[in-house]
């Protein structure tokens, strides 16, 4: 049997399962720490009306009883906003702060009812509502609970949708009528929040949460102020920025030394499965292996061991980068080890998992689980380093009301 065709018993399925091709190589707890240490709280937060779109939802469940659950009216909310703004938007340049392009960009306004936009697979697998999950919590505007149906504004939450206390009515009269039509005009997520929201957002970005948060958070936005203030020049990790403590600064070179010892690990063994696929067969460790395996091993060599030579003190990313130093055979054996999905072993051969792709169609990396990032083409930061720090520069751009202007410069530049 090759790997390209499975030969079925009489005690085959029914129907073949679909699996998901994601390799967090037993990693997803390191990363999550790592990027904790860049920008404590803030998720996969870069623009403000995140926040608010999704609070706004929470606030309106909480308004409206057990008949309406907070995501449904969060991603609501979020569609129809959407919405708006691809309406606002149409014949301009694609703007990345609006999403669904291909389900809700045309759709007509009787199309675009509370009971229509409620239902999952309306708009888009992956709302950025679920960015807002960690961050909504740790900011303080919402109580904190395990999941986002549980989330129940607090104080300061109340007080920041109350900021738009007519788009509040206006959506409330949209989900408490559910086959109702859009209102006619809505804020999108291409407007601004007023002054007052934005002061309210940096004020728990630089107080919100436990002392060492906190700090790291306002040190950063000290950073961000001065970035944004003059035109950023390309960033080395030689030159510890003033703002930025040297612990705090040590966690980020370590946790951008990591992701690349990640990448260059997960970039191994996409090779493997190519070359696997290409074989029609298993590969034996005690084979020759080809050239480009050999070379991306003793990249990640190089790779593992400048995370090593740091020596922080993340004990677990210790483990798995000094997996990354051992010679081929040993190197192969612990990461298809931590695999076991996509690729698994069988004594001294590496077989197919159940996720194996026989065309290799698309990567098999998704480290980040839920977390979004938003992709920008500047290049000035320090190599690999966290996407949070990233994030935070441009949601400090929108919060002093400029990043529709960067976001078009970037556009006009890639």
């Amino acid at each position: 049997m090759t790997l390209n065709k499975i030969t079925w018993g009489l005690c085959a399925p029914a129907t073949v399962p679909s699996v998901r091709r994601t390799r967090t190589l037993q990693l997803s707890e390191i990363v999550a720490r790592f990027h904790h240490r860049a920008v404590p709280g803030l998720g996969g937060v870069w623009f403000g009306r995140q926040l608010m779109m999704a609070l706004q939802g929470v606030a309106i469940a909480s308004q409206l009883g057990k008949d309406v659950s907070n995501i449904e009216a969060a991603n609501a909310i979020e569609a129809l906003c959407c919405w708006q703004g691809f309406r606002e938007n149409e014949g301009k340049n694609r703007d990345r702060r609006l999403r669904g392009i291909r389900k809700i960009r045309r759709l007509e306004p009787n199309r675009l009812t509370f009971n229509a936009a409620r239902r999952r697979a309306f708009y888009v697998t992956i709302p950025m509502r679920m960015s807002t999950i960690e961050a909504l919590p740790a900011l303080g505007f919402v109580h904190a609970q395990r999941n986002f149906n549980a989330f129940q504004c607090s104080q300061v939450g109340e007080q920041l949708v109350r900021l738009e206390t007519p788009q509040m009515a206006e959506l409330k009269k949209w989900i408490s009528s559910p086959d109702r039509k859009p209102p006619k005009t809505i804020n999108s997520p291409l407007i601004s929040l007023s002054q007052d929201a934005c002061l309210l957002i940096r004020h728990q970005l630089e107080n919100a949460g436990n002392d060492e948060d906190s700090k790291r958070r306002r040190d950063a936005l000290r950073w961000m102020d001065r970035l944004r203030q003059s035109p950023p020049k390309p960033l080395s990790w030689k030159d510890r920025p003033d703002e930025i403590s040297s612990v705090h600064w040590h966690d980020l070179q370590a946790g951008a030394y990591f992701f690349k010892t990640q990448n260059t690990a997960l970039a191994l063994l996409d090779l493997l499965e190519y070359e696997m696929s290409q074989r029609g067969s298993a590969l034996s460790l005690h084979q020759k292996l080809p050239l480009a395996i050999s070379d991306t091993a003793e990249r990640l060599r190089l790779d593992a061991q400048a995370f090593l030579d740091l020596k922080h003190s993340d004990a677990a990313a210790n483990q798995f980068c000094s997996e990354c130093t051992l010679e081929p055979v040993a190197l192969l054996h612990a990461l298809v080890s931590r695999d076991g999905h996509i690729l698994k072993l069988k004594g001294d051969l590496i077989e197919p998992g159940p996720a194996f792709d026989n065309g290799v169609s698309q990567s098999a990396q998704n480290p980040e689980g839920e977390e979004q990032y938003a992709e920008e083409a500047s290049g000035f930061w320090p190599a690999s380093i966290s996407w949070r720090i990233r994030n935070l520069f441009l949601l400090n751009l929108d919060l002093h009301g400029k990043l529709a202007d960067w976001l078009k410069k970037e556009m006009n530049n890639g």
